[in-house]
């Protein structure tokens, strides 16, 4: 399943190349736990639609003060 996600795009949504797996990853789990309470039982390529998602900026980066705090 190739969504096409462009990760140069994600970049400039996030500033912090570390940040990204972080932020799909707790999206999947989100994504996956949700599927999981409705009953759906069909596999799901959580990461790339969690990745798509940042791609399309349907999620934000919490917290962008405290990551540019701690980079400098």
């Amino acid at each position: 399943m190739n969504l096409g996600i462009n990760y140069d795009r994600i970049l400039n949504r996030a500033k912090y190349k570390y940040v990204i797996p972080i932020i799909a990853a707790k999206r999947a789990e989100t994504l996956k736990n949700l599927d999981e309470l409705k009953g759906i039982t069909e596999k799901k390529d959580y990461v790339s639609i969690a990745l798509k998602e940042l791609e399309e900026g349907k999620i934000q980066v919490k917290n962008s003060a405290l990551l540019d705090s701690l980079s400098k």
